[in-house]
């Protein structure tokens, strides 16, 4: 369905991604970890041309091109079939829940207003936020703020949801309301790459877990393989620190 080989991106002259490959398939949940700086965000941006990479093959549905020759065009419908799901919730302060939720389906895809109230309160409800629909993002709790993210990208019936640390800019008492959403997105099949810090949502829901270190692929496979006995050094000294954290 998506993927990249041999994906390459530099900021100046620090590389960040030295040569990705990276595929997910349809109803695939896929965890990215790894330590901050090394690449896990940077690949997400790429992947949904947040970035615009330096080089690799870039893979989505009949699509397949040298990512440098990829036309805006192409970019913008490319887009329309991918939700993002920010740290930092990337809401508009001076709109309500139901009008940020709205607002990509009005401006980006010209739909007439009831029509986008309609999908924009039914993602509402998928998330449990109907009842704050009329409230400002000031009003509303990091929680809170993150699920109406993630109405707003539902609602464009993305084939792919990217998440980036959707849970860290969140006190540990608000991840769990994030996570369930998560959790029942996943059960009912939808396809999600999400990077995480949070080990055991990665264990229980990914079916694949891809660790990052330094700008490159380290080790991937099965979740639960991975997280409980990773066959790289690397993965495990990683594990071990997160372990450590969490304990302390």
């Amino acid at each position: 369905m998506l993927g990249v080989k041999n994906l390459h991106k530099s900021f100046g002259n620090n590389q960040v991604l030295k040569g990705i490959d990276f595929q997910v398939d349809e109803g695939e949940v896929i965890a990215i970890i790894g330590s901050s700086g090394s690449g896990k965000t940077t690949l997400l941006r790429c992947m949904a041309f947040l970035e615009q990479a330096d080089d690799g093959i870039y893979t989505f549905d009949d699509l397949s091109k040298e990512i440098r020759s990829i036309t805006r065009k192409e970019i913008k419908e490319l887009r329309m079939k991918m939700g993002f799901v920010f740290q930092s919730f990337n809401l508009f302060r001076n709109k309500t829940a139901l009008q940020n939720v709205m607002e990509g389906l009005v401006v980006a895809r010209k739909m007439d207003q009831k029509q986008a109230e309609e999908i924009s309160m039914k993602m509402l409800e998928k998330v449990g936020m109907t009842d704050r629909a009329n409230y400002y993002p000031d009003q509303l709790s990091g929680g809170q703020q993150q699920r109406v993210a993630i109405a707003r990208a539902l609602a464009a019936n993305p084939e792919v949801i990217f998440f980036d640390e959707p849970t860290s800019a969140l006190d540990p008492e608000l991840t769990g309301e994030v996570l369930d959403v998560m959790v029942k997105l996943a059960e009912e099949g939808t396809t999600m790459v999400i990077v995480t810090h949070e080990m055991e949502f990665a264990r229980n829901v990914a079916d694949r877990v891809i660790f990052m270190e330094n700008g490159v692929v380290v080790e991937e496979g099965p979740a639960k393989e991975i997280l409980s006995d990773p066959k790289e050094e690397a993965t495990r000294r990683f594990l071990r620190r997160i372990l450590r954290n969490e304990e302390e």
